[in-house]
């Protein structure tokens, strides 16, 4: 049975390697030589009447011995390290000293790479060919717009060069390439607007191209000159020519340049922002040698038209930003008026679609779908939405052929073939689409671009297709393109909307904030309310107490329990101070225990008698101590004033000072000082109540008692780490 021979396409193409052919183009001379002694390891080219040596024996011979002694100088005295190929000079021809040759060196892979090829001499001067390149360059910086700068840059190439043909050629997004600009010759068909599929320039060439920036091909019919011997002796594998001018042609492009009639080629590489943008791409019909010289000028005026299609094309995206950019601040605007960000966008589908220049538009928040210009249906958006939702996708996603993508959108192409959607939130589902229509467009093939390749006779290889007649091909299912600075927008908007949405949660959480904080000022000012009347009883309660503590006290007639009397009578007249002074204060978690040290000296000269008055001082500002910690402070100092009172001066009146200020890191400091016989040992039992309770409240506290004994008098410091910061 006859097996059905499988299609051929050229993709096998992208699989040639085109960077070590193992040959070159004859109209030159390659030596691959080691850097430091020159020594030649391989040689190629027609040497007998260059260097007047065979090829096959040059490999084991010295560059100096081969090329003589100014060749070698240029060599040393260039000291070449890259990988870029670097012109070294003019040299005559060993064989024949009246033809001169061009030298450029390289290195790849550790070795030097000489390449020499006939000097051709150049019809200007360095000056000419300067003023040249400027007035080509003014010519381009003149050009109004991308399509009449590349217009003018084919016709000063071909005035430049001679070439019958001058095209600039532009890879598209789906790589193939499109000639835009020409100039020719009036007996040439046109090519302008032509388009080539991917597969004419492969992926390896593509990328050579960006290394190389010029490609030169005098004659299609050349027979390559191999290296000798094929492999390098030092790598055992074949020599890497990636950066070699001379470097031999794929036979397939060779093919290719035949097919179109074309005889001699050159191509100049134009790149930006390094990428491949495009190529000048000149044919002739006859062979043309392109000298050095001329090459290098050529090189210079592909590089100007880069900056300036890079220029034009920057220009272009700055003034479609700007202009998005003011249509987004007044879109947003609208959107902060309409109070709710969500419901805002539902209701503004249409200026969404003024947003950014578009058929349609379509805003879906949590299944709801609103909808203005050529819409869909709403179940076919509310899909189209469920898929992005279902994706990972924080950047925009931007097609102009959404069918392949998605295969049920051929449903709808007429509406929404091109298709910009940013998810805004996954987690509250939110997302922005715009649509635009079909844009049926017929395309002018240079050749059928999908007609199968066919095999080469007797060869196990493809060959390149043979027409470039022009072939017509309409393309459905497409629209017009979505820019970069219209995707860039979307991608703003997105962040814009989280901000506007993270605005509004935030603003409801202020007013809940503010609500909860109200709540919480009514519930503490009733609870402040609350503590002023139980402090206001409590006060009453142990004025009670101490009023019956006095009672008791003038009844009895023995001086020990009077006296006893009277000690309780000013504990709870203290503790009942603290309480006075929270019933009277707007502030019931702290008082101020300078103001409170004050009335504590007032109700106790009540009990000691005015003859104290003039003699016990208190020295304090303003200490904020938390009220628990009040109430037992206020017990202590009691019983420190009334120790000091009582064996200061023998019962008589003498100066106390009650000193009180707050150190540092919150630390109280108490010092109740006087002036008199200083504190004998039976002045303080330490088994007597008052210790008793002192020692048991400064361990309450988690404070220290310090008696020192003066000269005259005694000091006795308490001091006691507040607890955290009470507040007024």
């Amino acid at each position: 049975m006859t097996q059905p021979t499988p299609s051929l396409d050229l993709t096998s193409c992208d699989r040639e390697p085109i960077h070590v052919p193992g040959s070159i183009q004859p109209h030159g001379i390659l030596l691959a030589l080691d850097p430091e002694t020159l020594s030649i390891y391989q040689a190629a080219g027609e040497t007998e009447g260059t260097v007047g040596r065979a090829v096959d024996g040059l490999p084991g011979e010295y560059a100096e011995a081969v090329l003589g002694a100014q060749a070698v100088h240029l060599i040393r005295s260039a000291g070449v390290q890259s990988t870029e190929p670097l012109y070294l000079g003019n040299i005559p021809a060993p064989a024949d000293p009246s033809r001169h040759l061009d030298v450029t060196a390289h290195r790849r892979d550790g070795i030097f790479i000489l390449e020499l090829e006939p000097s051709t001499p150049h019809p200007e001067t360095a000056a000419q060919t300067l003023a040249t390149v400027r007035r080509i360059s003014a010519e381009l910086d003149a050009a109004p717009d991308l399509a009449r700068l590349v217009q003018a840059a084919s016709r000063e190439f071909r005035r430049l060069t001679g070439f019958d043909r001058v095209m600039i050629y532009s890879f598209l997004d789906d790589g193939s390439g499109a000639v835009v600009a020409e100039a020719k010759a009036d007996s040439l068909d046109p090519f302008l607007n032509h388009r080539y599929p991917a597969s004419d320039i492969p992926k390896q060439a593509r990328a050579l191209y960006l290394q190389n920036l010029i490609r030169v091909i005098p004659d299609v019919d050349y027979r390559p000159a191999p290296l000798v011997p094929p492999l390098n002796p030092t790598t055992g594998r074949p020599l890497d020519m990636s950066d070699c001018s001379l470097r031999s042609v794929s036979p397939i492009h060779v093919q290719y340049l035949k097919n179109m009639g074309v005889a001699a080629s050159m191509s100049v590489s134009l790149v930006v922002d390094g990428a491949l943008w495009g190529l000048i791409a000149c044919h002739h019909a006859a062979p043309k040698l392109v000298p050095y010289e001329l090459r290098e000028s050529c090189k210079h005026v592909g590089q100007i038209l880069s900056q300036q299609i890079k220029a034009r094309e920057d220009a272009e995206r700055h003034r479609q930003t700007a202009r998005l950019s003011v249509a987004r601040d007044e879109f947003l605007e609208g959107l902060a008026r309409a109070g709710s960000t969500e419901n805002g966008l539902l209701d503004a589908a249409a200026d969404l679609k003024k947003l950014i220049p578009s058929d349609g538009a379509a805003v879906v928040f949590r299944g709801k779908v609103s909808q203005a210009g050529h819409a869909l249906s709403e179940a076919q958006t509310r899909e189209l939405a469920d898929r992005l939702l279902q994706s990972d996708l924080s950047d925009p996603f931007a097609t102009n052929s959404l069918v392949r993508h998605h295969s049920p959108a051929e449903a709808y192409s007429a509406q929404a073939s091109g298709l910009l959607a940013t998810v805004v939130s996954h987690e509250d589902p939110l997302v922005l689409l715009w649509f635009r229509a079909e844009h049926i467009e017929t395309i002018n093939w240079a050749g059928n671009p999908h007609k199968p390749a066919e095999p080469g006779k007797g060869m196990g290889q493809l060959t390149p297709r043979t027409s470039f007649e022009t072939w017509k091909e309409t393309v459905r299912h497409q629209s017009r393109a979505w820019s970069l600075a219209e995707v860039e927008a979307a991608r703003r908007l997105r962040r814009a909307v989280l901000d506007l949405r993270q605005q509004a949660a935030l603003k409801e959480l202020n007013v809940q904030l503010r609500r909860t904080l109200a709540d919480r000022e009514v519930l503490l000012s009733q609870k402040d309310l609350l503590m002023r009347e139980v402090n206001h009883r409590v006060q009453n309660s142990l004025q009670l107490v101490n009023s019956m503590l006095h009672l008791q006290a003038r009844q009895t007639s023995d001086a020990q329990v009077k006296a006893q009397f009277e000690e309780a009578t000013r504990r709870i007249m203290a503790v009942s101070t603290v309480h006075q002074h929270l019933w009277r204060s707007d502030q019931i978690q702290s008082i101020d225990f300078g103001s409170y040290l004050e009335e504590l000296r007032e109700g106790l000269l009540e009990a000691w008698g005015k003859a104290w008055a003039e003699h016990i001082k208190v020295h304090a500002g303003q200490v904020l101590v938390p009220t628990n910690e009040a109430v037992v402070l206020a017990l202590v100092v009691t019983e420190l004033l009334t120790n000091a009172v009582k064996y200061a001066y023998a019962g008589a009146p003498g100066p106390i000072d009650v000193i009180a200020r707050e150190d540092g890191q919150r630390v109280l400091r108490v010092t109740v000082k006087d002036q008199g016989v200083g504190m004998p040992g039976e002045a303080a039992p330490k088994s007597g109540l008052g210790s008793r309770l002192v020692r048991s409240l400064i361990g309450q506290l988690g404070g220290e008692l310090e008696v020192k004994s003066q000269s005259p008098g005694t000091a006795v410091i308490l001091t006691v780490p507040l607890a955290a910061r009470a507040t007024r």
